[in-house]
């Protein structure tokens, strides 16, 4: 079913998403094409201050605020929306840089699909694979490069439909002293409370931000371990040691099989599993189209994970589920299926702002402003 030009959803896939909207189908789908209210940064505490990075970007004329809850999370308003002109010279960027591009993001390389007749130096407009203009900026390379080497800077964004920091430009970036996280994912970690001592192992690691977090917070004296597929594990070493996590131990291999792959079964303390969904949650969206049975099939993938954790964690061990997405199917369902293993549900000892607890799991919605969001926090009982 075609729900607009940019969203394209099933009936089936309609429904679950009904069921969790609190004001309506219409108005959910209408808040999953805008940008969140504010844009987070998390400030790296394994390396610098909230205090010193709030006073090098106010230095340098950026103007981020505190988070009312996390110490470690700074935000600045998302600005816009601005006019964008179509050009005579035009890029055409995948999806998901376009989105970036869309909030004020440079285009790079790997995200250009085409640049016809373009050259350095000219003046173009970057737009979606469907033509929707996201920004206008100035061409780095000629066109037939971009194309044919796919790496490095391609178009620098000048004027985009929102306005966000350019990350890599901010001052502290490339000291490590700043990571781009969304609240929701700070605060599927936070939850958990990772400790010294513990045993932490992250199913589903790459890019790294949930693990460095849970670094930051536990400390040199953690164990940590950080498994995803061996395509991702040289981007996710780079950031960690970016990030001055350097004890942490990164490992190439299917964690659904994490028991016999890190000879761990009955020992890790906490599990943190962010799995491969949908991603409904994941806002702005230009262009969108799914079914119900995507999810379902997902749900079921995401499952192997959950049981495999049941193995790994001792006795009063938790895990922490969670997903950028939004369906139920993908969220609640399988933290019933994870209770039928004998999870118990733990309901959180501090409620982050503007998301709620349903018994299940903690939920942030695009209607607040956020992106969507569910974590869940679950302990193997018997510690």
């Amino acid at each position: 079913m075609r729900v607009s030009d940019s969203l394209i959803y099933d009936e089936g896939l309609l429904e679950d998403l009904e069921s969790v909207s609190r004001g309506g189908l219409r108005d959910l789908l209408e808040h999953l094409t805008r940008p969140p209210s504010r844009f987070y940064l998390r400030v790296n505490g394994i390396k610098t201050s909230a205090e010193e990075v709030l006073q090098a970007l106010a230095e340098r004329g950026f103007q981020f605020h505190r988070d009312e809850q996390l110490p470690y999370a700074i935000w600045t308003d998302v600005e816009g929306p601005f006019r964008v002109s179509l050009l005579d010279k035009v890029v055409v960027a995948d999806k998901r840089s376009a989105e970036s591009v869309y909030l004020g993001s440079d285009l790079y390389g790997p995200g250009v699909l085409k640049a016809d007749n373009v050259r350095a130096g000219d003046e173009v407009t970057v737009v979606t694979p469907e033509g929707l203009p996201v920004a206008e900026g100035v061409a780095v390379v000629d066109g037939s490069f971009m194309m044919r080497v796919k790496r490095g800077l391609a178009v620098r964004v000048t004027t985009s439909v929102y306005k966000t920091p350019k990350v890599r430009e901010l001052p502290g970036f490339d000291e490590g002293l700043i990571y781009s996280q969304s609240l929701p994912s700070m605060w599927a970690v936070a939850l958990a409370s990772p400790s010294p001592k513990e045993v932490i192992v992250d199913f589903n690691a790459a890019p790294g931000g949930k693990t460095s977090l849970a670094a930051q917070l536990a400390g040199r004296d953690s164990t940590i371990i950080a498994v995803d597929r061996d395509s991702k594990v040289e981007k996710l070493k780079a950031n960690l040691q970016r990030l001055g996590a350097d004890w942490v131990k990164v490992i190439g291999g299917d964690s659904r099989m994490a028991s016999k792959l890190l000879g761990l079964e009955g020992k890790v303390d906490l599990v943190l599993i962010d799995p491969p969904c949908t991603n409904l949650g994941v806002i702005p969206k230009l262009y969108d189209a799914k079914s119900l049975l995507d999810a379902v099939t997902l749900a079921r993938y995401q499952r192997q994970f959950i049981a495999e954790a049941w193995r790994v964690l001792r006795p009063g061990g938790r895990l922490v589920y969670s997903t950028c997405t939004l369906t139920d199917v993908e969220n609640e369902s399988n933290v019933i299926f994870a209770t039928e293993l004998g999870f118990e549900v733990q309901r959180p000892s501090a409620m982050p702002r503007g998301a709620s607890f349903n018994g299940l799991g903690v939920r942030f919605s695009p209607e607040d402003g956020h992106p969507g969001f569910f974590a869940s926090i679950m302990v193997k009982p018997g510690g």
